[in-house]
């Protein structure tokens, strides 16, 4: 027989390769802020915990600070729990996860047992929660 005929290969040609690496790396681009772990702005959280303490002191109450991971925040006075939330808001980068703060009316701050591991995450100091090394 002659040589004239199609000479099948096995693999890839360059242009198979190239497209297939293409689509991975736009598949890859879409998922990976999903992926990646959320930064939070300690400025946002800072500002906050001081308006959370003065109000404390200002209303000469307890006052309860929860910061949900999705960024809403609600505050709470413990001698107006029935009158509902003295304030609340949402972060414009919430935390990597829930935390709540308790301020005394003296100033004074503690996260409550399960948020202890949420607040060293965002960098609070356990026992005055204001920001680490300033």
């Amino acid at each position: 027989m002659g040589t004239g005929g199609l000479v099948m290969s096995k693999g890839y040609t360059l242009i198979e390769v190239l497209v297939v690496l293409v689509v991975m790396g736009l598949a890859a681009a879409l998922v990976a802020p999903a992926l990646l772990p959320r930064r939070s702005d300690p400025a946002a959280v800072v500002t906050l915990v001081r308006h959370a303490r003065a109000a404390a002191i200002r209303r000469a109450e307890a006052i309860s600070l929860r910061i949900e991971a999705s960024g809403a925040w609600r505050m709470d006075g413990a001698a107006s729990l029935q009158a509902g939330a003295i304030a609340t808001g949402r972060l414009p980068s919430p935390p990597p996860a829930a935390v709540t703060l308790v301020f005394s009316p003296l100033g004074s701050c503690s996260p409550d047992v399960e948020s202890a591991a949420a607040g060293q995450a965002l960098g609070l100091d356990p026992l005055t929660c204001e920001a680490a090394g300033r």
